[in-house]
C-alpha cells in the first residue's frame, strides 16, 4: 500500500509541475448572467466556477490554497453581498479542495462520497504533504477542510431559481461529480474535461471517463465549464471525448498485435503529439499510455503479455 501511494504521489507530482501557471494571474469570466469562472492563478490553473442566485452563491471547486480562495472570495464580492450557501468540490484532487477552508462556514461543503474516503486521515494527509513540497505559494496554510454533505448517486439543488443536478460518474477519479445547470444549459464537469491540455490520468478509469462522456453529450449544454482552461462552447467537449478515444483505440491496437508497453508508446505518442501539438502538458502523454495500456490489457484477450 505504501508503494501504491508512492506512485500515486509522484503522479500528482508531475501534475503539479505539469499545471504551474504563468505570471499572468487568475481572471474572472463572465460565462452567462450570474454565471463566472475564475480561470488560472498563482500554482495551478484550476477553475472556480461561482453561480449567484436571488438567495445566495453557490461555489464549485475551490482552488490550490486558501489564498487562491481568498482571492476568489475577493472577486465573489465585487459582484455580490449575498451569503455562500454552497461548496461544491467535483473530485478529491487538491488544486479543487485546498481552499475548501475558506468557505467553510458557507451552507456545506458537497462532494460525491468517495472525495471524502480520499481526503479523510492518512490518505488525505499524504495527498496534503506531497502539495507541500511544490513550489505552490500559500500551501503551507492549507489545512484540509472535508465535505460535510455526501451524496451517492445523484443530488438535486433547488436555489434561487435555479435547479442544479449532481450526477457522480467515474472517470477522471472514482469520485467525480458533473453539474449541470439546465436554465443556462451549462454544464460544469470538473476534471472530466480539459480545456486545450492534456489531462491528467493518475487515478483515470478510461472506459468509465467514455461512459461519462456520452452522459454529458447527452444532455442538452450549449456551455462547458471545464476544470482546466477556459469555458466554452460544444467544440471543447468534443476535442475532450475525441483525445479519449483516440487514446484507446491506439493503444487498444498496439495491444492486438502483442506489443510492448514501451513499444505501445513509441507508436502512439508520435501520433498524439502531432494530433494535440497545440496542446499543453505534451509531456503527460507517456503516462496516459501507460494508464490505458494497464487498463486495457486486462480485458484484451490478445494483448501482451
Amino acid at each position: 500500500m505504501a508503494g501504491l501511494r508512492w506512485l500515486v504521489g509522484l503522479a500528482l507530482f508531475f501534475s503539479v509541475l505539469g499545471g504551474v501557471c504563468s505570471a499572468e494571474g487568475s481572471k474572472t469570466i463572465e460565462v452567462w448572467k450570474n454565471l463566472f469562472t475564475v480561470v488560472n492563478g498563482d500554482g495551478v490553473d484550476s477553475n472556480t466556477t461561482f453561480l449567484i442566485t436571488r438567495k445566495g452563491v453557490v461555489v464549485v471547486d475551490t482552488r490550490v490554497t486558501p489564498g487562491e480562495a481568498k482571492k476568489v472570495l475577493a472577486e465573489i464580492r465585487k459582484q455580490t453581498d449575498l451569503p455562500i450557501l454552497y461548496t461544491i468540490n467535483t473530485h478529491y484532487h487538491g488544486d479543487h479542495t485546498f481552499g475548501n477552508q475558506v468557505f467553510k462556514d458557507s451552507g456545506a461543503i458537497i462532494a460525491h462520497e468517495n472525495v471524502l474516503k480520499s481526503l479523510v486521515g492518512s490518505s488525505g494527509k499524504e495527498h496534503l504533504d506531497f502539495f507541500k513540497t511544490m513550489n505552490i505559494p500559500g500551501m503551507d496554510e492549507t489545512v484540509i477542510t472535508l465535505p460535510n454533505m455526501l451524496f451517492k448517486d445523484r443530488m438535486e439543488i433547488f436555489v434561487g431559481g435555479y435547479d442544479l443536478k449532481l450526477i457522480h460518474v467515474r472517470g477522471h477519479t472514482d469520485g467525480d461529480l458533473f453539474i449541470y445547470i439546465e436554465e443556462l444549459k451549462t454544464l460544469i464537469t470538473g476534471d472530466l474535461v480539459f480545456n486545450g491540455k492534456i489531462p491528467y490520468m493518475g487515478d483515470a478509469y478510461i472506459e468509465d471517463w467514455l461512459s461519462a462522456m456520452n452522459k454529458l453529450g447527452d444532455l442538452d449544454a450549449e456551455i462547458y465549464i471545464p476544470g482546466h482552461g477556459e469555458p466554452g462552447g460544444k467544440p471543447v467537449f468534443i476535442a475532450m471525448k475525441h483525445y479519449l478515444l483516440t487514446l484507446k483505440e491506439k493503444v487498444l491496437k498496439q495491444l492486438e498485435e502483442g506489443k510492448s508497453l514501451k513499444e505501445t508508446q513509441d507508436a502512439v505518442r508520435p501520433v498524439l503529439m502531432e494530433k494535440y501539438k497545440s496542446w499543453k502538458n505534451l509531456n503527460w502523454l507517456d503516462a496516459n499510455i501507460k494508464r490505458a495500456y494497464l487498463e486495457y490489457s486486462l480485458t484484451t484477450p490478445s494483448g501482451a503479455n
